[in-house]
């Protein structure tokens, strides 16, 4: 590590909702956080700050943040949500490092959860708040109708079939057949035939291409500078971050035809998205590239996503992003164990709260706290990639045990 650590974790706490189970998103936020401070050791108190991404899908009042902190009785000297659509849960790290840095707080609380099955018709209400409501929900379209758009032009660009994609649900069914909160855990270990063999959800995406809702997660991480990290503590480091959005709808992005941000190939497409921007200024604050990353966590919520992210994180070029997943270097033997709870396509996507269970998949794999099963050679390094909207919004961490 060249680059100096911008900020620390020093306190992380998580918490599981099923249907025998149910938890409301402000129960699931309550236990998470006390488990957080309980980690750090610091009181409700000693927290200065409050960052989450936009309000459960389960609880869709506004000002989320500041309902959050009432309920806790915890006041503070500032709160907010930050809604770069999902990738703006990510993003809360880079907000709360800044504003460590700038001497305004000494903690800051992180947090997300969600419950959306456990109290909302999804499927109903799921694309409508993603869609142009003046020219795409006239017609009626689901999210994953949407999200094949993409993987169709993928197909067509790169020549991806649906056996390539077979083998994304595959690596990742491996990783969530063995944690215990993943919502397909159940089903075990499959194989390319089973994926094949699934119904189609929105060609050419087939069932166990496509992320499940699963039950209800919460999670909340005690951010502080790493000067002031205690010895009690088990400290993770973030040591770059990044973040960058293109477009709000899918239509918005066929319709671009101009970006800044350098590598996003011949436009308009639907092959590159904001992570390609957002990696290179995690990078670049890190002083690290892909090679010195040990271990992946994307937000893959179709399987395309994440050859497609790989990609544009810097793993393969452009179109070769299945390769990774080919060559068997995502699994538990690989050199870059990717999704090790079984990300989104296996452990499930409850709602809002997706982007963190891959914080908190991030920050107990460094610590070797992992719920289910751990790479074979343990990672110094991760990378925690989260998205938002219709291939919109984009946000990149660069973590490591170590400063």
């Amino acid at each position: 590590m060249t680059a100096q650590p911008v900020a620390a974790i020093v306190g992380m706490g998580d918490a599981y909702a099923t249907r025998a189970d149910r938890k409301d998103p402000l129960q699931l936020a309550a236990e998470a956080t006390v488990a957080a401070l309980a980690d750090a050791g610091i009181t409700k108190h000693q927290v200065d700050a409050l960052f989450t991404g936009r309000s459960p899908w389960a609880d869709k009042r506004s000002q989320w943040s500041n309902i959050f902190a009432s309920h806790m009785q915890m006041p503070l000297t500032f709160t907010s949500e930050l809604t770069l659509h999902g990738a703006g849960l990510t993003a809360t790290l880079a907000q709360a490092a800044q504003m460590i840095a700038a001497g305004k707080a000494e903690y800051v609380l992180c947090l997300q959860s969600d419950a959306t099955e456990l109290f909302v018709d999804a499927v109903a209400m799921g694309a409508e708040a993603d869609a142009d409501p003046q020219y795409e929900v006239i017609y009626g379209p689901t999210i994953p109708s949407l999200y094949a758009q993409a993987a169709r032009r993928y197909f067509h660009e790169f020549g991806i079939t649906e056996t390539d994609l077979a083998e994304v649900a595959v690596a990742n069914q491996r990783w969530g057949a063995h944690h215990p909160h993943a919502a397909k855990a159940r089903h075990g270990e499959i194989d390319v035939a089973t994926v094949l063999a699934s119904p189609y959800v929105a060609t050419p995406l087939r069932r166990w291409m496509c992320s499940t809702w699963g039950g209800g997660t919460g999670g909340a991480l005690v951010v502080t500078a790493p000067d002031n990290v205690r010895p009690h503590q088990s400290p993770v480091y973030l040591h770059g971050y990044g973040s960058a959005t293109t477009h709000e709808y899918l239509t918005d992005r066929m319709n671009m035809r101009q970006c800044k941000f350098p590598g996003f190939g011949t436009l308009p497409n639907l092959t590159h998205t904001a992570t390609i921007e957002a990696a290179r200024q995690a990078y670049a604050m890190a002083d690290l590239g892909p090679s010195d990353i040990d271990m992946v966590q994307l937000s893959v919520n179709f399987a395309h996503m994440g050859p497609i992210l790989l990609e544009d994180l810097g793993f393969a070029k452009k179109g070769h992003g299945i390769d990774v997943y080919r060559e068997g270097r995502t699994g538990i033997d690989g050199d870059l164990p990717t999704d090790t709870n079984g990300g989104w396509l296996s452990f499930g996507q409850p709602g809002i709260s997706c982007n963190m269970d891959t914080l908190v998949e991030a920050v107990r794999q460094l610590r070797g706290t992992a719920h289910g099963l751990a790479p074979a050679v343990r990672p110094e390094t991760a990378l925690v990639q989260g998205a938002g909207g219709m291939l919109a919004a984009g946000s990149v961490l660069v973590l490591a045990a170590t400063a």
